[in-house]
């Protein structure tokens, strides 16, 4: 699921990008929030429907799933704080650019333990299929998000 942040923090971009060109606005956190609260529904409707979640399963499994997504938004968002901060220190030394780049590097480890420590949870709730099933959903998903994205930028008009 990294890469599905991932995807939604460049997709995020591209969308500010786009909408700034075409309406010459800005958008607010609020606006941000709201779409990123509009993906997590869709999101969420996606995985029902992939996974064939039962009604006791659903919630369950979306409070789990969602801390889960939560602690793996917020590593990213502390690698990518790190990153920017080193970059732009000029007189950050090669100990602490080293330090920054394993901290990089690591991520992926670090998104993998939080998924790992979730599995077990994920198994009190799903059955195996659906368990076994889940990163393939996932992936599906993140790539119908990005067929959705290439669409939308070749339909709206470019200034």
């Amino acid at each position: 699921m990294n890469k599905f942040f991932t995807f939604l923090t460049l997709a995020f971009l591209c969308l500010c990008s786009s909408v700034e060109a075409v309406a010459q606005t800005t958008i607010t956190e609020a606006d941000r929030q709201r779409w990123l609260s509009e993906i997590r529904q869709y999101n969420h409707e996606f995985l029902i429907k992939e996974l064939s979640l039962t009604d006791d399963q659903q919630a369950p499994f979306f409070e789990l799933y969602d801390k889960m997504e939560d602690e793996i938004e917020q590593l990213n968002l502390q690698t990518r704080e790190l990153e920017q901060q080193i970059q732009a220190n000029d007189q950050a030394s090669d100990l602490e650019v080293t330090n920054a780049a394993r901290t990089i590097f690591e991520l992926k480890r670090a998104e993998g333990q939080i998924e790992m420590t979730y599995f077990e949870r994920f198994a009190k709730i799903l059955n195996p299929r659906q368990l076994l099933h889940l990163k393939a959903a996932e992936r599906k998903f993140t790539q119908q998000l990005v067929n959705h994205h290439r669409r939308h930028r070749t339909t709206t008009p470019q200034q």
